[in-house]
């Protein structure tokens, strides 16, 4: 029994939501509550904010409909309910809709209020998700219900196409204006386009910053890593063009409309692969990996891309980084119980894959360092210190060791791996595609 009552409706729908003993019953066992109840009463247990008026009556309504198990359990909370006490004031619900530019921090703005709306709310989510923007660019603050955007063409575009259709009050006017500005734009814009001329590739109705782009950048590249290029700066290319190459997987690469490419291991080996993004002049690569190494089929692939490196003239020693620690492996036979840093593997393994794996281990703990001379960059969970400090910029993701297409890690690095000009995977079978964004993975 208890003899301290709650002082609150708040506290009283604590106890409903949090006590499991607050349903047993002696005689009749466990009563469960209603499941439509047990969802309500947890979700306003908690609210990150004070309720609303309606929220409120609401959890009166659900209290009095357990008056009897409080009284069981000597709570009577009758005059609660006759006279709710609340912990704080009823959050009041603007139902006005605005929209706003500002400089925050020397950088425009553009806040959206808005009550719920689940209409409004996936034309916004549609906006972040589906328009390439970066994380950073939109904001959402729950309290005070206001979604925060960087201004930037395409922000101001449809996020003023929001406002009007959804009768929003315009806080500055002059948004109206650069909407009109973006509006002409769009409408005199022409899709780039390209063709071959004399063994280079010529654009076509580009904007003056991306001529000016290609011009110190691409131009006197090899026509394989012009036409390569295009994919990444959005410029269609003929379908029927034809182009020569030194590799059949660089052509293959070069011409693919996608950046995001699953590699049959069954067709390509490792060396054409790595023959590949040379000729295309793709490196630095970053391989992200998940997990530890215990199994002869794992030392295998780690070994048989070491040696397919070496192969085609890159130096493990030397332009190879590590960004995380292979464990140390020991020999179950050669464990002490006191001992718990080292990886312990199975008596089984034979002697010739131990050796390998001891080697990599004390690759990963050897070579951390990356400058302009490093080719390949393992990676792991996290982007390495290491990368951070030195200005090397990767161009291709390569997702073929530690198992898991979507290796995981923090968000940091997701981003940067999901940012780079290409991402491969190279494995047995095709990837599922990770399509809510429009990211399609397609076959070479």
């Amino acid at each position: 029994m208890h003899t301290d009552l709650p002082k609150t409706i708040n506290e009283a729908l604590k106890i409903l939501a949090y006590n499991d003993y607050f349903w047993e019953d002696s005689q009749k066992g466990r009563i469960n509550p209603h499941n439509k109840d047990i969802e309500t009463v947890k979700s306003l247990a908690e609210a990150q904010y004070a309720w609303t008026e309606k929220q409120a009556k609401l959890a009166v309504v659900i209290l009095k409909r357990y008056l009897t198990k409080f009284q069981k359990h000597g709570m009577d909370i009758k005059k609660l309910l006759d006279h709710p006490v609340y912990d704080d004031a009823f959050r009041v619900i603007s139902f006005e809709k605005t929209i706003e530019k500002y400089i925050d921090e020397d950088e425009n703005k553009i806040d959206l209020k808005f009550p719920y709306t689940k209409k409004i709310i996936q034309l916004v989510r549609c906006l972040k998700d589906k328009k390439g923007l970066p994380s950073s660019y939109a904001r959402y603050d729950g309290e005070s219900k206001t979604w925060s955007f960087k201004q930037t063409d395409v922000t101001t575009y449809y996020l003023t196409l929001i406002a009007v259709r959804y009768d929003f009050k315009f806080i500055d006017e002059t948004l109206l204006n650069e909407y009109d500005a973006v509006k002409s734009e769009i409408k005199n814009y022409k899709q780039p386009t390209a063709h071959i001329v004399g063994g280079h590739v010529v654009l076509n109705d580009a904007p003056e910053s991306l001529q000016d782009y290609w011009e110190k950048n691409l131009k006197d590249k090899k026509v394989v890593q012009q036409v390569d290029a295009l994919k990444n700066l959005y410029v269609q290319m003929p379908n029927d063009i034809n182009i020569t190459t030194e590799t059949y997987t660089a052509k293959k690469i070069a011409l693919c409309p996608n950046h995001k490419i699953w590699i049959d291991r069954n067709e390509y080996s490792r060396d054409e692969v790595i023959a590949g993004l040379k000729e295309l002049d793709a490196f630095p690569i970053v391989m992200p990996v998940s997990g530890e190494i215990s199994s002869a089929e794992d030392i295998e692939e780690y070994w048989h891309w070491i040696k397919a490196f070496e192969r085609n003239g890159i130096d493990p020693l030397k332009e190879m980084s590590w960004g995380f620690d292979l464990k140390e492996p020991k020999r179950e036979k050669d464990i002490e119980e006191s001992v718990y840093k080292e990886f312990v593997i199975g008596n089984n393994l034979p002697n010739e894959k131990f050796e390998q794996l001891f080697e990599l281990h004390q690759m990963s703990k050897q070579f951390k360092y990356i400058d302009s001379n490093t080719k390949v960059m393992f990676v792991r969970n996290r982007i390495p210190r290491s990368l951070m400090k030195s200005n090397v910029k990767p161009k291709v993701s390569l997702v073929t060791l530690g198992g898991g297409y979507f290796s995981s890690g923090t968000d940091n690095l997701k981003r940067l791996l999901d940012n780079l000009p290409k991402k491969l995977y190279y494995s047995d079978s095709q990837p599922s595609s990770w399509d809510w964004h429009d990211n399609i993975i397609i076959k070479l």
